[in-house]
């Protein structure tokens, strides 16, 4: 999973995007890269480097308890990263303002809440994932998905028939297992509802979801 600390910073809005999450307010310099992706490939002397991470901070709404979390999402699932793949291109790569969304396939373990989805099936995920200089993005705090990423996730049905994807609800939504010892982790920084749910173990975790 790409690093949560990167040189460089922006400011997302939602208005406008067909993303869930955010859209660029600000004109960002540079052409989207052209060809395939590289990140999944082994390092080589012939491989591309990829730029550095961006922060960016959206006006996701943000929610005090779990209760509002579940609220807002239409099913949370347990589930691990299969494949991830470019996606779309929204905005104009001349102006500045484009991004490239990623595609994130999951495979679906355990149902936690909600309804749409099975166990055993596998369900596509758009996220925010890449500046038209390259740079992956890293939105409040949550990094760019990854194979072998295995958790719960807070999904929400993207509302666009042409891609029939998922979005993470926001960057309280994910929570990953982190090492042997089971622990969990969510986005970086400091934000209370994410530091109170990464703190449980994962089956403390399912059953206040299921309970709120």
């Amino acid at each position: 999973m790409a690093g949560a600390a990167p040189g460089r910073s922006r400011r997302w809005s939602r208005a406008g995007v067909p993303l869930a999450v955010v859209a660029l307010a600000a004109a960002l310099a540079g052409v989207l890269l052209a060809g395939e992706d590289d990140s999944d490939r082994p390092a080589g002397p012939r491989a591309r480097a990829e730029p550095a991470p961006v922060a960016v901070a959206s006006d996701a709404p943000r929610h005090a308890t779990l209760a509002e979390l579940v609220a807002a999402t239409d099913v949370v699932v347990r589930a691990e990263v299969v494949a991830t793949e470019r996606g779309r291109l929204f905005g104009d790569p001349a102006s500045g303002t484009a991004v490239e969304s990623r595609l994130v396939t999951l495979e679906v373990a355990e149902v936690v809440r909600g309804t749409g989805i099975e166990a055993g099936t596998t369900v596509l995920v758009e996220e925010e994932g890449w500046l038209p200089d390259g740079a992956p993005l890293v939105v409040d705090g949550a990094a760019p998905s990854a194979v072998g990423d295995d958790g719960l996730w807070f999904l929400v049905a993207g509302g666009d028939p042409a891609v029939d994807a998922f979005v993470v609800v926001n960057a309280q939504g994910r929570y990953l297992l982190s090492g042997p010892g089971g622990g969990l982790r969510g986005a970086a920084g400091d934000d209370p509802l994410v530091a109170e749910l990464a703190a449980l173990p994962l089956p403390a975790l399912e059953a206040r979801i299921r309970a709120a």
